[in-house]
């Protein structure tokens, strides 16, 4: 099969989503001679610059000003899959990408009509398996369908393959990892990194360390155990989010009167580009997401990765199977819970850091992944 066109099919914030803009950056870089042509219902301002042969075609809805509930959702979900199909059809490619749940009306409609075309689904979450309500029921449903009609289904690792395996019976499940890329996209620097930067400096220039949380800061993503850890850190060492918005920040803050210490920094947020800038000046990474449902319990954080490659200890939750697995086999980190000795944890974290630093992880072989998925693919 020679491939001239590849569609791709997403609704995300583009300047922070990695796992798409990296696909899409090696894709394009691999595939120099296809003309791709990105689908995308934006979740806010954007200004990544792809490859020559990369091009972005924005779709807008009526229906998004409608009331932010479940029951209007669903009419958005129909007016992005209409409108999407119509532009995609227009285009005419030989491989339709489709990222996620909230894309996949468009995925359905494309394959439905077109069903000599070959279609991928990339399913970045579990969220619908053990569905709460009749909208997610549904969506359930409809993502099952998607599982079956898709050419190749591809999730984040080996543990999500396994159950998606189980629960919608298909075989064409494959792995592409979120491994930090390191040809990531460049572009101008951005005010808030400068900022941060210069935050950072000072910090670090007054010989205190940083233990950097990417995301939001919730139960799910282990505050309570955060707020432990950073009543036990040594008097040096200080939290720094990034990824959060300031009310989040302040109505964590508020949630926290109770806490002996308060070493936490606010860093905002920092478009993808910057990230790994970020990860190359920080001293440790917090990373946890607890198994309250499958998604988080099979959790695939591109952040781990992108720890791991720039050799800084990560520290995350003894009740996550997926983080827990990792930093045991790899020896980057410590695996912590509300009883865990912080004084022998801050201790093993120091030798982490010396350790890991001297043995600087180069790992290119992993983003390559998603090229070996496509090449395999295409010639199938």
């Amino acid at each position: 099969m020679k491939l001239n066109k590849i569609a791709i099919l997403v609704k995300t914030s583009l300047q922070f989503d990695g796992r798409v803009i990296s696909q899409i950056d090696n894709l394009t870089k691999k595939f120099s001679n296809t003309e791709f042509k990105i689908f995308l219902l934006s979740d806010a301002h954007y200004d990544i610059k792809f490859n020559n042969n990369c091009k972005v075609d924005e779709i807008t809805l009526s229906t998004r000003y409608l009331p932010k509930n479940s029951f209007f959702q669903f009419f958005k979900l129909i007016e992005f899959g209409l409108k999407s199909y119509l532009k995609i059809k227009t285009f005419n490619p030989d491989v339709l990408h489709v990222h996620d749940d909230t894309a996949m009306i468009g995925g359905l409609f494309y394959k439905t009509f077109h069903p000599n075309k070959k279609i991928i689904y990339d399913d970045h979450e579990l969220k619908y398996i053990r569905p709460k309500s009749f909208s997610e029921s549904l969506l359930f449903v409809i993502e099952k369908y998607m599982y079956k009609i898709s050419d190749l289904v591809i999730v984040a690792n080996p543990e999500r393959k396994r159950l998606a395996s189980i629960i919608y019976k298909v075989k064409c499940i494959t792995v592409h990892e979120n491994y930090f890329y390191n040809n990531y996209i460049q572009g101008e620097t951005n005010k808030n990194f400068i900022e941060l930067k210069n935050k950072i400096n000072k910090i670090q220039q007054q010989q205190n360390k940083i233990i950097l949380h990417q995301g939001q800061v919730n139960k799910d993503r282990g505050s309570e155990i955060l707020i432990k850890l950073s009543n036990n850190t040594p008097n040096n060492f200080n939290i720094l989010f990034i990824g959060i918005s300031i009310n989040s920040y302040e109505g964590f803050l508020k949630k926290i009167h109770k806490s002996k210490r308060n070493n936490f920094i606010f860093g905002g947020f920092i478009d993808y580009k910057h990230i790994s800038e970020v990860y190359k000046i920080i001293d440790y990474s917090l990373i946890m997401y607890k198994p309250y449902d499958l998604n988080n319990k099979y959790c695939a954080p591109n952040r781990v990765y992108l720890a791991y490659y720039f050799g800084k200890p990560i520290i995350v939750n003894d009740d996550n199977p997926v983080l827990n697995s990792f930093v045991k086999k790899s020896g980057s980190g410590e695996v912590i819970n509300e009883y865990s000795n912080f004084v022998k944890v801050f201790e093993n974290l120091e030798k982490s850091h010396k350790l890991l630093n001297q043995t600087y992880i180069n790992n290119d072989t992993y983003p390559k992944n998603i090229i070996n998925i496509y090449n395999k693919f295409i010639n199938s």
